[in-house]
């Protein structure tokens, strides 16, 4: 079984590998950073132009084509008038990598009943433990080192370099013979799930439009919620059909990441960033091919206003680029950092992962089997199927999140909505407190307590972290203020779900859920009082307050 699994995958990864860089490459323009002084007086130079335009008159005479584009239009950005059902191209091809982030950490719970035997694991707690982790602290080194990547490289190479992890990592998971090397080839894709985790919300936020910015910025997790759910069925199919094979179980996530190596080596780099490396007229081309349309001067002049102020805040500076030292240095930065750090602590110690990760085992703990006796009498089975069903509504809850996020806003979303979180969890510790095991009553309110607990967390603490991570920082801070929020929600996540099982077995089930019920009430009153309102802004104006 091993030796076909191998031979398939190496086919694949062989087949995907040749597709991919055989694909036409974008050429390069021009490589000066306008960052440097020489360019930084260049775009200061003065050139004939309008004189009620104070901002043309500055730019260089090779840029006055690349932000007209030879147009005589009213130079405003085009509203869509009725927005797809689906995002855009280069928002599905980008965000292709969250599925796979959401494969890989919802698969391992189904696949748990099945390793802890076959690599006798059962007398080792602490290896389940770091198998679980091993991709939240992957996660935790790949947002360490992809802020270099981010701001040396660019966004896409960023996301070709996780896709070929991904690939990597599916192979040698599915064929794990021991328990280190599993842990070794979950590791590698928590370092991919780390680099995605940063560049996708940067990527999306830097090429959406303003007015869909919220709406799209859902999407990465909305995909994540979608590889979790996959991962859950993909684990009952062949826990039904296959006897519980976990070793197809890990592997299947080379599938999303063939499609994703595919798929976004014909993604276009971000203008935002072609823009602050000098790289003028082709990130002017790619705003007229990701807007699909030549009339962006507005939004153009818009991004090279914003890119020579940060020329000018750094020209007395050696380095081009911001540190973390840097950020905490700017009073406006270091408040914003504060916050969207706080929200993704909040996002973790809601309990959410612990929750994703273990919500078969809470599931057969309460007593869910009674419910599915009739259709799958194994209990494991049940648990799954049971599991399905309780995070089902997630998807259309992220679908709901993305129309309201643009609409309600980010802040008043979270003030709704996690109070929402909190009661379902309390109501799900009662469960455990006061009703019989093994009652169908017990198991019906356990399932409808874990399912509006998902939903609200879809509608608050899940998607807007990132997104506000992803738009209230400074430009010339954005990469580095977003991978320190990555960075925590990561290290966070390690943390609750490597003690959650012992925390569990100490307290107890119940007095667990107590404690992440007070975590989702303590988020609402923290976002009332610090979270600042981004819906409708462009970034220019959200990193400059």
């Amino acid at each position: 079984m091993k030796s076909l699994y191998m031979y398939m995958y190496l086919l694949l990864l062989l087949t995907t590998l040749v597709s991919s860089f055989s694909l036409p490459q974008t050429p390069s323009a021009s490589k000066t950073s306008p960052l440097n002084s020489s360019t930084s007086t260049s775009l200061r130079s003065k050139s004939k132009s309008t004189p009620n335009d104070p901002y043309s008159n500055r730019l260089p005479p090779l840029t006055t084509k690349a932000l007209t584009g030879g147009l005589t239009g009213g130079g405003s950005i085009p509203k869509p008038s009725s927005p797809s059902v689906f995002p855009p191209s280069y928002i599905l091809s980008s965000s292709l990598s969250s599925l796979i982030g959401g494969y890989d950490t919802g698969v391992i719970a189904g696949a748990l009943l099945y390793l802890t035997p076959a690599l006798n694991l059962g007398s080792r707690p602490l290896k389940i433990g770091l198998i679980v982790t091993a991709c939240t602290f992957g996660a935790i080194l790949g947002s360490v080192i992809t802020p270099q990547i981010l701001t040396k490289q660019g966004r896409v190479p960023t996301l070709k370099i996780s896709s070929v992890l991904f690939m990597l990592s599916a192979g040698l998971s599915g064929y794990s013979p021991t328990a280190n090397y599993l842990i070794c080839a979950r590791f590698i894709a928590g370092i991919a799930m780390g680099a995605v985790s940063t560049a996708v919300p940067l990527y999306v936020s830097e090429t959406s439009p303003k007015e869909e910015r919220g709406r799209y910025a859902t999407f990465p997790q909305f995909m994540i919620s979608s590889g979790i759910l996959v991962s859950y069925a993909v684990d009952l199919c062949i826990l039904r059909f296959c006897g519980g094979c976990w070793r197809w179980m890990l592997g299947m996530a080379a599938v999303p990441s063939f499609a994703m190596m595919v798929g976004v080596f014909g993604l276009k780099e971000s203008p935002r960033w072609l823009a602050g490396k000098g790289r003028l007229e082709e990130a002017r081309s790619n705003l007229e091919s990701i807007r699909k349309t030549k009339d962006v001067d507005v939004e153009f002049k818009s991004i090279l206003k914003s890119v020579e102020a940060e020329a000018q805040a750094s020209k007395h500076q050696k380095k081009e680029e911001a540190t973390l030292s840097d950020l905490l240095n700017n009073k406006i930065a270091r408040g914003k950092l504060v916050t969207v750090v706080a929200l993704q602590a909040f996002q973790q110690l809601a309990g959410i992962n612990a929750i994703v990760y273990f919500t078969p085992l809470i599931l057969r703990e309460a007593g869910v089997s009674s419910l599915t006796s009739k259709l799958l009498p194994d209990p494991n089975a049940a648990s799954m199927l049971s599991t399905i069903i309780a995070y089902s509504p997630k998807i259309p809850a992220l679908i709901l999140a993305s129309k309201l996020m643009d609409k309600m806003g980010r802040k008043k979303l979270l003030t709704t909505f996690t109070p929402v979180m909190s009661a379902s969890l309390v109501s799900l510790a009662l469960v455990f407190r006061y009703l019989q095991p093994g009652s169908a009553l017990r198991g019906g309110i356990a399932v409808a307590s874990i399912m509006v607990y998902g939903v609200t967390f879809c509608l608050s603490l899940g998607p807007i972290p990132s997104i506000l991570s992803s738009e209230v920082f400074p430009q010339k801070y954005r990469s580095i203020g977003m991978s320190t929020s990555i960075f925590a929600q990561w290290t966070f996540n390690a943390l609750v779900t490597l003690y959650f099982p012992v925390v569990q077995s100490k307290i107890g089930t119940e007095n667990c859920l107590w404690l992440f019920a007070g975590m989702c009430a303590a988020s609402g009153v923290f976002s009332k009082f610090r979270v600042e309102e981004t819906k409708g802004k462009s970034l220019e104006e959200i990193g400059g307050n």
